[in-house]
């Protein structure tokens, strides 16, 4: 990753699947920045529902509070949104 995100996945290690959703999103989303395609939006979009799922689940499971988990999908949304 060549950007600082405010959710690092290296602090979600121990939260089974977050830390390398998070880092397969970051990824897209940086091919996406850099080459604005539709199959790159496409393959985002489609990351961006597994990761929802993934940290819903963390949620359920009482890994993250729910106000944590909405903070990360609010600031994940934010982060495509001011890119499209």
């Amino acid at each position: 990753m060549s950007h600082v995100y405010k959710y690092n996945p290296d602090d979600y290690r121990d939260m089974l699947g977050l830390a390398d959703d998070l880092t397969e999103f970051y990824r897209l989303y940086e091919i996406y920045r850099t080459n604005q395609t539709e199959h790159n939006l496409l393959m985002l979009k489609i990351h961006w529902q597994n990761l929802f799922f993934t940290i819903k689940h963390r949620e359920l499971e009482g890994f993250l509070t729910s106000t944590a988990a909405s903070d990360i999908r609010q600031y994940l949304e934010d982060l495509v949104n001011d890119d499209l």
